[in-house]
């Protein structure tokens, strides 16, 4: 894939300071201020963050300071950041400054923006925090001065934020395919307004029918197909051929449909992300589920060796597609989970998507042999073709987040919960699933309330707790965001989506 966009959240930081007058202490506030804006840009750059030092671009007579104070300084720093897409600016408000500079920065610069002081006393840095902050809510030049960023003292705040900021801008710069379009099924909620989504959101959504997919994998060289799967056999994954629905044959044109994915992706720039509409063109029309898809594109190598992680979905779920991007970029590229709310029981739930989610979660590993070797194919019950199955490892705190439509409004919905084991007894439940992917969650509100929260039947996942990064993706997308995984909060929510039946 020709991919210009990097998982690494990438930020400006420019200081500002006073214009110069006849004062004491002028010497030392500069030291001050030269010292404060490394040490950020240090801490950053520990953090993963890729930082562009942008006053040092640019040409002043006194290069032996860091910050600017001039109006042309502020123009010439905007074009630095043009010429190297930062992604978001952080402002080091140290000392005072004329606020109006801060002003010309943002509107200018028209991207998300984060002022910072240190808190160090002797210096007075909130005095121009909140007066730069001020003078940015009442000139109001853009959307990005009103839901600007203030930070004092807490610089793991800073991380957060950026992370959240910049993953939206990468949204906005990204491609994501649908093979088959949308509304598999006869989802409502599956479809959706793209431009809409283009205008604010993300950069392209490319429809193209599955034909494509069979007319690529008829032209995939037999030897990639037997490497394919001897590179399965090899890492000891079990496979349960049977004479109906996982026929040797079968198993190869499954191969052939995630290879002809792959190279279909590579002929694309920048693609975040795809899905494939199974029901019932694949499935039943042309034979052949398309699970290897969802399985192994969101992984870090196959048989033909290291790859980039393209999160998969599957029926043109274009909302999901979205918060699997936006967890991936955000965890710096870990695979997202994707999987149908299967059933809720007293204090967990079980989700679960047809034929196969990412292998990561066999056992939240990079290690391919130890992937492998945790996950079963056998014969899905829709369609025709082989499950990956695997239970998901236990004891994983996981940010679940859900993008959804209520009228014309867009929310995200976002919280925790913790992967249990996958007992027996809880298998032995299912059905038609029996051979899924499995993932257990626990989680600590209402089963009433959780119920009648929920924005869909298809949730999405990542380890870890990125919640705060993931509410300041929805602020700056101007997207409300409620959390699930507290009663209150959810009774917050139901209030909302009730309110939104006023108008009738």
């Amino acid at each position: 894939m020709k991919n210009s966009l990097s998982l690494l959240p990438k930020v400006g930081v420019i200081s500002v300071t006073d214009v110069p007058r006849e004062q004491g202490l002028v010497g030392e506030r500069e030291q001050y201020i030269n010292k404060a804006h490394q040490d950020l840009i240090d801490y950053l750059r520990k953090n993963n963050i890729d930082v562009v030092d942008v006053s040092s671009k640019i040409e002043r007579p006194d290069n032996n300071l860091v910050a600017i104070y001039k109006h042309s300084d502020a123009r010439n720093c905007i074009k630095v950041m043009v010429n190297e897409d930062v992604e978001a600016l952080i402002i080091g408000c140290w000392h005072w400054c004329e606020p109006m500079l801060i002003v010309d920065l943002a509107r200018e610069f028209n991207k998300p923006i984060l002022l910072y002081s240190d808190g160090n006393p002797m210096w007075a840095g909130v005095t121009l925090i909140s007066a730069a902050g001020a003078s940015l809510w009442q000139n109001a030049p853009n959307f990005y001065s009103i839901v600007h960023k203030r930070v004092y003292g807490d610089k793991s705040e800073i991380i957060k934020w950026t992370k959240g900021v910049t993953a939206v801008e990468k949204l906005k710069r990204g491609t994501f395919i649908l093979w088959g379009g949308s509304y598999a099924l006869a989802m409502e909620y599956l479809q959706d307004d793209y431009p809409k989504l283009k205008s604010f959101l993300v950069g392209d959504i490319i429809n193209e029918d599955q034909y494509i997919l069979i007319k690529y994998s008829e032209q995939i060289a037999e030897k990639r197909l037997i490497d394919f799967a001897n590179w399965l056999k090899t890492n000891k994954t079990v496979i349960n051929y049977d004479d109906k629905m996982l026929t040797k044959e079968i198993f190869k044109k499954q191969i052939a449909l995630y290879l002809a994915a792959k190279d279909r992706i590579n002929e694309y720039e920048n693609v975040l992300g795809v899905s494939v509409k199974c029901f019932t063109e694949l499935s039943d029309t042309y034979g052949v589920d398309p699970c290897f898809l969802p399985a192994f594109l969101p992984f870090y190598e196959d048989s033909e060796g290291k790859k980039d992680v393209v999160p998969c979905v599957c029926e043109g779920d274009i909302k999901a597609l979205i918060c699997s991007s936006l967890l991936q970029i955000i965890s710096s590229g870990h695979p997202s989970l994707f999987g149908d709310i299967l059933f809720i029981d007293k204090d967990y739930l079980v989700m679960g998507n047809c034929g196969a989610s990412s292998i990561y979660y066999s056992c939240f590993s990079k290690n391919v042999k130890e992937v492998l070797k945790g996950i079963t194919i056998s014969q899905n019950f829709e369609g025709r073709g082989g499950a990956v199955s695997y239970n998901t490892a236990r004891d994983n705190l996981m940010t679940m987040v859900r993008l959804l439509r209520i009228k014309d409004e867009y929310i995200i919905l976002l919280g925790l919960m913790q992967t249990i084991e996958i007992k027996e007894n809880m298998r032995n439940k299912t059905c038609f699933y029996r051979n899924w992917p499995l993932t257990a969650l626990k989680f600590n509100v209402s089963i009433e309330l959780l119920v009648d929260s929920l924005g869909a039947n298809h949730l999405i996942g990542i380890p870890g707790d990125f919640t705060n990064e993931l509410t300041y993706s929805g602020n700056i997308a101007g997207i409300k965001v409620f959390r699930i995984d507290n009663d209150d909060e959810i009774k917050k929510w139901i209030n909302y989506s009730n309110s939104k039946a006023k108008h009738f």
